[in-house]
């Protein structure tokens, strides 16, 4: 079974909104490496403290070490030195070789903004693609998002287990495509008590910037993810190394 942590970048307001689009990221751990993906953390949360003096307990948040908000609001550390932090946690992921991820981008220009939900559509591609990478791999998972929305993706989950359908890849109609590998309700997290989480919001915002380059942030930081990415969940729709991007 695979533990799936998300949190999200953007909000999903659609008028006057400060961020062009919601994004939604996913860190995957499997549960047989769950302690030795946790002890790497920690081990690699230690390295940030002996070269960045971020303590261990120190919550990562992109926006705050972009913005240097939160914790970071009085951090002698340069915009570069926050960036190396953020580029390092990219790495650590890849390096690791314990975590896999990807994230679905909604571009808010793009839908109808009366009938569009963002939070609706990024929750329901990504469950879809977590439905297919468990099929696929012949595994279960459990979803852990940062809490504050726990209602709102429970209820999509059960919705999509029983029944869901999507659009044909390989012709006109649709197919069934129930949740069915998603075991149980969603099991909220702490932000500042999960690193796994923290992970997910660092991922969330390098997606995005992905997609939103500026701010002296480009592609490079979502990229730095390399092998982690999970590259089948665009497979057929195409589009950048494991980010749902949507609409085309």
């Amino acid at each position: 079974m695979y533990f799936a942590y998300f949190d999200e970048s953007g909000d999903n307001g659609m008028d006057n909104s400060p961020t062009p689009a919601f994004t939604l990221a996913c860190v995957l751990v499997h549960e047989r490496q769950w302690v030795e993906a946790l002890d790497k953390l920690v081990s690699f949360r230690t390295y940030l403290r002996d070269q960045f003096q971020i303590l261990r307990r120190t919550e990562l948040k992109a926006n705050w070490l972009v913005q240097r908000k939160g914790a970071f609001k009085d951090s002698p550390l340069s915009f570069g030195a926050r960036m190396r932090v953020m580029g390092a946690c990219m790495r650590f992921q890849r390096k690791s070789g314990l975590f896999r991820t990807f994230a679905v981008v909604i571009n808010k220009e793009k839908i109808d903004k009366r009938d569009s939900d963002p939070r609706d559509l990024a929750w329901t591609r990504a469950i879809e693609r977590l439905q297919t990478f468990a099929r696929k791999n012949d595994e279960r998972v459990h979803i852990l998002p940062d809490e504050g929305h726990g209602y709102f993706i429970r209820r999509r989950i059960r919705e999509m287990r029983r029944h869901h359908f999507v659009g044909s890849a390989y012709g006109s109609g649709v197919v069934h495509a129930e949740a069915n590998r998603l075991l149980e309700d969603s099991s909220d997290r702490r932000s500042d008590e999960s690193y796994f989480i923290q992970l997910a919001d660092l991922n969330a915002y390098a997606a995005y910037k992905h997609e939103y380059p500026g701010g002296g942030i480009g592609k490079e930081m979502w990229n730095e993810l390399g092998t982690s990415r999970i590259l089948e969940v665009n497979r057929l729709a195409g589009g950048p190394p494991g980010i749902v991007s949507w609409p085309q």
